[in-house]
């Protein structure tokens, strides 16, 4: 993989993955190497993070991925109706939260090898934020500490607002959008997007969905987080 350099907004993203490491570093989790139930094809993430994956990554490893997505592209997969952000929005303006189809027995991630990332250095905050105190496969289920699931909401909001000029949608839709050329796209320009309902736009932060029983144990993080977006 390559070294991205002189993109302020990959720099700062990459300066909230670290602080989101650092936030979470204490928390117990049975998470390890090979550990891949929670590696669905349901991912999503933001066109900021698209342009620094597919940045990351050395012509071969381009090639690479494109064969794996046109051999495994999954067929079902989560496409969401809303964004975190937009989500906040509507539950503050008290309206309707649309329905969404949501099933990790739809697969797989299809950017897995041997049950491992082949993007492990570059992947999504919705990657980066599973984690458990169960084996998951042994359970059935994932148990996420409630602090882990409010800093989680916290750093997809701020991610999200950092690139409100921007869209979220499916990694694997997302991908689809730069492999055929192996270049890059300019994301914020709709004219380059082949959109057909799969994505939906970003938005700013309108309000900052903390339990009231965890402001002031995020408190901290939050300074920290809002002077790299902000």
């Amino acid at each position: 993989m390559k070294n991205q350099r002189g993109n302020p907004g990959i720099e700062r993203l990459k300066k909230i993955y670290s602080l989101y490491d650092d936030a979470i570093d204490h928390m117990e989790g049975v998470c390890q190497k090979k550990c891949s139930s929670c590696c669905t094809c349901n991912v999503t993430l933001t066109s900021l993070e698209a342009d620094f994956l597919f940045g990351a990554l050395t012509l071969l490893e381009k090639k690479a991925l494109q064969d794996r997505i046109n051999r495994h592209f999954p067929e079902k997969r989560y496409i969401p109706k809303m964004t975190t952000n937009s989500f906040a929005r509507l539950c503050m303006e008290g309206k309707e939260i649309p329905e969404e189809e949501n099933d990790p027995s739809w697969g797989k991630c299809p950017l897995l090898v041997n049950d491992l990332c082949s993007i492990y250095e570059v992947r999504p905050f919705g990657c980066r934020a599973l984690m458990s105190r169960v084996h998951c496969s042994e359970k059935g289920y994932a148990q996420v500490p409630p602090i882990v699931l409010t800093l989680n909401n916290l750093f997809l909001q701020a991610i999200e607002h950092m690139d409100e000029n921007g869209f979220s949608g499916n990694l694997s839709d997302m991908l689809t959008q730069l492999l055929p050329d192996n270049t890059s796209v300019n994301f914020s320009d709709p004219a380059k997007i082949h959109d057909n309902g799969r994505f939906v736009f970003n938005e700013k932060i309108p309000v900052l969905m903390i339990p009231p029983e965890h402001r002031e144990n995020v408190r901290p993080v939050w300074e920290k987080l809002y002077y790299y977006f902000c």
